[in-house]
């Protein structure tokens, strides 16, 4: 588990909404869907809006404290007690959010994949993972109404992994949930996906994302970064936060210093990129939107609201001296898409940081 609470407000007041047809569902009939599944473009926060669900679900003043008791309805159904709690959020101080908030879950088991040890590759979920939770699905809670099974990332399961979870969402335990989250669910079993609730995660627009990085970096916030990593993320946190840091910040000086002198900033370059995949998918997501500023600057004129702002005088003379037209543009934007796609491929990482930039080069 890789994130933690509490979430700010900033973020809360962008994803929360997309809880409420759970909340209402509940409050409706006492019934929560046993498996859930949250979507949305890599970074965009599944992960910590989950851990936040887990939260309200585990709180004693939440309405899914009313499933608690024996004499009232379980999770998934039957009569309403006659007192209803009605807490949407979760309250911060009852026993079980104290222990959410100090990260001592005892009914919650959380899975991401396995890490290759090289970090060359993104992980991936294994059957071994799973087959310690096999033996205690007849287990009911420990302090809570129920136990929660979250497993991130569930895109990334092999096939073995993936058909030994769906044994166990055809017949879940009582009291038991299960809430996978996924940025391609394309990739996961029909019959994994056809026993899912989706909650789909929306793109984060950059204002939003400018005030979470505010409120999430404090007095260290650095005002014009903020805005080139928000608007430079295309709606997701992780990018965002990624692109504010200084190294991130210095990567991006090295690019716009191939920009201006190919020859000079050429290797120093592809020993950067090749660090690691998150380095390699930082570098191509900031050649796109350095290229994707200058194509919208030379389609929309002075309308154009730019990404990299205080870059702008810089990249219109580099377009001009190199005579990058539109067609151009295009070209390269659709060419840096078409290496992404090897990214995530066992290829020598200098090789392919090489190949990247080589479709940059042709045109400088």
């Amino acid at each position: 588990m890789k994130v933690s609470l509490p979430l700010s407000t900033s973020f809360l007041e962008v994803h929360s909404p997309k809880l409420s047809p759970l909340l209402d569902r509940f409050e409706e009939s006492s019934s929560l869907h046993s498996t859930l599944l949250f979507t949305g473009i890599e970074g965009v926060g599944k992960k910590s809006l989950v851990l936040h669900l887990v939260q309200t679900l585990f709180c004693d003043e939440s309405l899914f404290a009313n499933s608690e008791s024996d004499s009232g309805p379980d999770l998934f159904g039957s009569s309403a007690p006659s007192e209803k709690k009605t807490g949407r959020d979760p309250c911060g101080n009852c026993p079980s959010c104290t222990r959410a908030l100090r990260d001592q879950w005892l009914d919650l088991y959380w899975f991401d994949p396995e890490a290759p040890e090289d970090g060359s590759r993104l992980g991936s979920h294994k059957i071994e993972a799973f087959r310690d939770l096999k033996s205690k699905l007849g287990l009911g809670p420990v302090s809570e109404p129920f136990k929660i099974v979250v497993i991130a990332d569930a895109d990334r399961m092999t096939p073995a992994a993936a058909n030994s979870i769906l044994k166990m969402l055809e017949e879940p335990p009582k009291n038991w949930i299960f809430i996978l989250t996924a940025s391609d669910s394309s990739r996961l079993l029909p019959t994994i996906l056809s026993r899912c609730m989706e909650v789909r995660l929306s793109p984060i627009p950059s204002e939003p994302l400018f005030a979470i990085l505010k409120a999430s970096k404090g007095l260290e916030f650095n005002s014009i970064r903020g805005q080139v990593a928000a608007r430079s993320a295309n709606g997701s946190l992780t990018r965002a936060i990624h692109f504010s840091s200084e190294e991130v910040w210095t990567l991006r000086e090295q690019i716009l210093g191939l920009l201006s002198s190919p020859a000079h900033e050429w290797m120093k370059l592809v020993e950067t990129l090749s660090k690691s995949q998150t380095q390699t998918h930082l570098g191509l997501d900031l050649l796109e939107s350095i290229f994707s500023d200058l194509l919208q600057a030379s389609i929309r004129g002075d309308s154009h609201v730019w990404t990299h702002s205080d870059q702008r005088e810089l990249l219109l003379q580099i377009s001009e001296v190199r005579g990058l037209s539109p067609e151009r543009l295009c070209g390269i934007l659709g060419t840096l898409a078409e290496k992404r796609k090897l990214v995530n491929l066992p290829l020598n990482a200098k090789l392919l940081a090489q190949e990247i930039l080589i479709p940059v080069l042709e045109v400088l």
